[in-house]
């Protein structure tokens, strides 16, 4: 091969790399990691690079009244502290992403949100704050613990230490920093894209992290309204909800209910349902198994007041509402913050 044919072989090899990432990223890529100015799309779709999948949200706050935070909290009344994890955080984005905010305008209360101390899980952070004498000066009326339903056996199945006593300030809210990382045109996700896109037609769970399942009927707005995207602890960790397990949470719940009494503060614990088990009934041909922890749990003997999420949730699917949870993503949607903050439960505060 003479040089110069060499060199043409070289700049045409050349333009079709550099073209291909150029239409691959304009066309596609750009939709998962540069969405338009000021909406973000779920964690789901970015993982499994399921483009007709992503739901573009802004964020943006209607509501009258609006929940506090370490910042603005300067010691004023508080009728409700929620612990929790990114659900209390606001993580889901879009509109009104906070349903602190919906509890607020809701029950016309003050609502301080705090984020867990670090290694500690929401009741342990309840408990030091209570040990350190934090609650008898704030004197709030009611205390949420939300945690993720995947998460409960891992965080409260275990046994509580109620002497911490190590907390030495409000811990601040973890708000989400919306910070996708600069991505060159010519990138690996170039590549990733129309593979998982094509592996999903023969793979429900192409990208280990994320199920693609189909629905029975179309639960969400997008043009794929009946497909759902599942994140994969939600079906992996199912095998931690054993009865033994939710007897522990349960009486882990009730011990600082009992606690909480001494002060005349209620206990509120509110699970977020995991996506997959609440769409769970709406899955096609599902081979894989039912997380049983809601119906563990709703017998047992309570002292402290259970949000039941599920129960709260499901009827809006059986209706048909579309965008109760964010296709995309792990989290409900604002639809599911104003349900939650009606329930008669949160009246008993």
């Amino acid at each position: 091969m003479t040089p110069k044919i060499y060199v043409k072989y070289l700049i045409t090899v050349v333009i079709i790399f550099a073209g291909y990432h150029f239409i691959i990223w304009n066309l596609f890529t750009s939709q998962i990691f540069k969405p338009k100015y000021g909406t973000s799309v779920g964690d789901m779709g970015r993982m499994s690079y399921q483009i007709n999948m992503l739901h573009n949200r802004e964020l943006t706050y209607t509501l009258p009244k609006e929940h506090l935070h370490k910042d603005t909290f300067k010691n004023q009344k508080i009728d409700i502290i929620t612990i929790g994890d990114s659900f209390s955080n606001g993580h889901a984005l879009g509109e009104n992403p906070y349903y602190q905010d919906f509890l607020a305008t809701e029950l016309n209360a003050s609502v301080l949100n705090i984020a867990p101390y670090e290694k500690y899980t929401s009741l342990e952070t309840l408990i030091g704050l209570y040990n350190s004498g934090y609650l008898e000066k704030m004197k709030p009326r009611a205390i949420v613990i939300e945690s993720v339903e995947r998460m409960i056996p891992e965080r409260y199945s275990k046994e509580i230490d109620f002497s911490i006593k190590n907390v030495d300030a409000i811990p601040e809210e973890k708000t989400l920093k919306v910070k996708l990382i600069p991505i060159d045109i010519i990138n690996t996700a170039n590549y990733k894209l129309p593979y998982y896109m094509m592996k999903y037609n023969f793979n429900n769970n192409a990208q280990k992290y994320v199920y693609k399942l189909d629905l029975n009927k179309k639960l969400f707005s997008i043009n794929t309204g009946k497909k759902v995207l599942i994140f994969h602890d939600d079906i992996f960790n199912i095998s931690k909800f054993t009865s033994e397990n939710i007897e522990q949470v349960n009486e882990n719940f009730n011990n600082a209910a009992r606690l909480l009494k001494t002060l005349n503060i209620k206990l509120f614990f509110m699970p977020a349902a995991d996506k997959y088990d609440l769409y769970y009934d709406f899955i096609n041909d599902n081979k894989y198994p039912k997380n049983p922890f809601f119906d563990l749990i709703r017998p047992l003997k309570k002292e402290y007041y259970f949000i039941d999420t599920k129960k709260i949730l499901l009827p809006l699917l059986k209706k048909g509402v579309k965008d109760v949870y964010w296709i995309d993503d792990t989290h409900w949607s604002q639809k599911a913050s104003y349900a939650i903050s009606k329930d008669d439960l949160f009246k008993e505060y």
